[in-house]
């Protein structure tokens, strides 16, 4: 090979491996960038990672302040609403307990007059001279009021409302007042004292009723004491036969025989008086209704006519016409029960009637002089007191049933009621106790 060609043969060579030389170089440092470029990328990505780790650190703090703010103030306002959905951990009597209504709602109502032993919704008070008795359907005392002085016997020594019971009693020095009695709590309060003389007749919500008599005892005064305030009012002069009712006071003129007189109504303060008979000898008030004999005029005893009236004296119906009758009982539908008199020393009277006065029918209980009380009637059944016994009339049969009761000696049949369809006989004994009887399937 020729010197020129091995020369050049070198220079190739040389002028290669420079170029392989700078290319690898090139190479290299192309690498070397890309590497350093991608090492800052992660770098930087790792950064921003942390950075918005951080940024989502606070926001979720935020937000869960935000949250647990939230929360809290809903839960205070949920409270009652948690409260009320836990389960309830109060005593069952407790629960079960029932608030007393106000007093003036367990005032109101009619004051039922109870003589001796009477029903006064689903119980039974029974008045001895010195106790109120208060009885269930089984007869059992579920309680018993004492230290109430000494009862009034002169009329009805109890007017109920079922919730309280007025009456009046005597001190140990004979002073009388007028107690109003809760037969809930047992409590009682002094209402009024009555004037020397003078006889409690009634009661209402508002008011309480008596006759002052004056000294020679022939003629009385009618007042209202208002419970409120203690004002008294006058309400009529020689009154007889009071009946209290929520919005009516009704009363018959004062009398000492069988002869007729006059028969008012008036609201509870003495207002808006009406005469409803001029000439009446007896009346009743059943099923929001007046009925009385009516005789036309003061010639004669006999006969009378039997009438009707509303609670304020309007919408008179006649029932009966020319009944020879002094007084009567209602004895059911559409029938009365008297027994017939006639004027005179004639004592052959009509005897003991059941009048059906919409048929015009007739049933003799019994010929005169024969002593019948009426005590009370149910379901066409009468019950009477005879000879000392407690019959059963059969008003449609026009019989006596055979079943009697007969009043224990040493006591007297003075009264009945009836509750839940059951006949109950009230007989005082000699030692001036009040007992009732329940007599059942009778």
């Amino acid at each position: 090979m020729s010197e020129n060609k091995k020369k050049r043969h070198i220079m190739e060579l040389i002028g290669a491996v420079c170029v392989v030389a700078v290319l690898g170089g090139g190479l290299f440092w192309l690498k070397t960038r890309q590497d350093g470029q991608r090492t800052e990328k992660t770098v930087s990505e790792s950064d921003e990672v942390q950075e918005n780790s951080a940024t989502d650190q606070m926001a979720e703090e935020t937000i869960g302040d935000s949250l647990d703010g939230s929360s809290a103030e809903t839960d205070a306002q949920s409270v009652p609403e948690a409260e009320s959905e836990a389960p309830d951990r109060t005593d069952p009597q407790e629960a079960t307990v029932t608030p007393i209504p106000a007093l003036e709602e367990r005032t109101a109502g009619r004051y039922q007059a109870v003589s001796w032993a009477q029903a006064v919704g689903d119980e039974i008070l029974v008045c001895q001279t010195d106790a109120i008795e208060v009885r269930d359907s089984s007869n059992n005392v579920v309680k018993n009021y004492t230290d109430l002085g000494r009862l009034s016997r002169e009329s009805a020594a109890v007017y109920s409302n079922g919730q309280f019971a007025c009456f009046a009693s005597a001190d140990e020095s004979g002073t009388e007042s007028v107690w109003r009695l809760d037969l809930e709590t047992s409590e009682k309060e002094q209402l009024m004292t009555l004037e020397s003389g003078s006889r409690f007749i009634g009661a209402n919500q508002e008011y309480l009723y008596y006759t002052a008599w004056g000294g020679d005892g022939m003629e009385n005064t009618l007042k209202a004491h208002r419970i409120s305030d203690g004002a008294e009012l006058e309400l009529g002069k020689n009154v007889d036969e009071v009946t209290v009712l929520p919005d009516h006071v009704i009363t018959m003129g004062l009398r000492f025989d069988v002869s007729p007189t006059e028969l008012r109504v008036c609201g509870p303060d003495g207002s808006s008086p009406q005469v409803i008979g001029e000439y009446v000898n007896s009346y009743l008030v059943e099923n929001d209704r007046i009925y009385y004999l009516d005789y036309g005029s003061d010639y004669g005893y006999l006969p009378s006519d039997l009438k009707s009236c509303s609670m304020g004296g309007e919408d008179v119906q006649v029932l009966a016409e020319d009944l020879n009758a002094l007084s009567f009982c209602l004895a059911g539908e559409d029938t009365v029960y008297f027994a017939g008199s006639s004027e005179g020393t004639d004592s052959s009277g009509d005897g003991y009637i059941f009048y059906n006065y919409r048929t015009g029918e007739r049933k003799k209980a019994a010929d005169s002089g024969t002593y019948i009380q009426f005590l009370c009637e149910n379901d066409g059944k009468a019950y009477l007191e005879r000879e000392n016994q407690i019959v059963v009339y059969d008003i449609a049969e026009g019989r006596f049933l055979d079943s009697a009761y007969q009043v224990p000696d040493g006591s007297y049949s003075v009264e009945g009621f009836l509750l839940n369809g059951t006949f109950w006989a009230v007989q005082q004994t000699s030692d001036h106790r009040v007992d009732v009887i329940p007599l059942e399937n009778f």
